[in-house]
């Protein structure tokens, strides 16, 4: 079990009962739908660079601007919340130089990172297309934090229409409160990443989920896990990606806001680069 070698908690559940009460939250579907409406242009989409990247053995990147949860842990710097940066760019442009990347670099995984690629849903499908239009041979990595295709489960059923797709759904927090604490949404909205994974077990859709472990009890993290197995399967988190906290300047900044509550990360889930 992952959680084997762990020690003791960072901070107690019921201290962050209390911080969560304080804050007010925000609806994360609201925010993305108003995100989209200024980071899409019909098919054009605003990306901040593209580049290569050594994650899962070497990928070509198209990093997104803007998402639809304020991470305290975050690496992302200024494009996740200023939305003037960055450029647009046509579906097809933006699969042309992913591939070109890809095959440059002798990759054999594409994928969009950085802000949140399912804002920015028409973007998205046309680039899909064009990409399997191309027969290139590739796996596409569909990294998201899930609350769109928990809120619009009939996108998961369309993406699963795809040859050579993967998703890896991200869970920020362990709990309700947690992940209010830690994203500044409203609790309820803690959900919706689950139905995604829900959702995509049912259409069996090739996927995995990660959990953010540097926050969180033990049990927290294992109650969460137990209650996906049961609407899904166990061979679902037998197959859970632990996501360690890579302390960023950017990640650095954010956490100072917690750490007045104390509320800090588990040092053995922490990365500095």
């Amino acid at each position: 079990m992952v959680w084997a070698a762990r020690g003791g908690d960072v901070c107690s559940d019921e201290r962050v009962k209390s911080v969560a009460r304080q804050i007010r939250g925000y609806d994360p579907i609201e925010l993305g739908e108003r995100i989209e409406r200024i980071v899409q242009d019909g098919s054009k989409r605003k990306y901040f660079r593209f580049r290569g990247s050594r994650f899962y053995g070497g990928s070509a990147v198209g990093d997104v601007v803007g998402c639809n949860l304020r991470c305290a842990f975050c690496w992302t710097g200024r494009a996740r919340d200023d939305l003037s940066v960055g450029f647009f760019v046509e579906a097809e442009e933006a699969a042309r130089k992913l591939i070109s990347i890809a095959q440059a670099r002798g990759y054999r995984i594409v994928r969009l990172s950085a802000g949140e690629p399912t804002i920015g849903w028409q973007h998205l499908i046309r680039l899909l297309e064009f990409l399997e239009s191309q027969s290139y041979g590739k796996l596409f990595i569909l990294e998201t934090n899930g609350i769109l295709l928990g809120a619009y489960p009939d996108r998961v059923a369309e993406i699963g229409g795809f040859r050579g797709i993967h998703v890896r759904v991200s869970l920020k927090a362990c709990s309700p409160e947690w992940f209010k604490v830690l994203t500044g949404a409203k609790e309820e909205s803690f959900w919706l990443p689950i139905r995604a994974i829900e959702e995509l077990y049912s259409h069996n859709i090739s996927f995995h989920f990660s959990i953010f472990a540097a926050f969180g009890s033990r049990e927290c993290w294992e109650s969460l896990l137990e209650e996906i197995a049961r609407r899904t399967s166990y061979t679902v988190i037998g197959e859970v990606e632990v996501e360690a906290l890579v302390l960023y300047s950017s990640s650095a900044r954010r956490l100072r806001a917690l750490e007045r509550y104390g509320i800090r990360p588990d040092p053995k889930y922490v990365y500095k680069p």
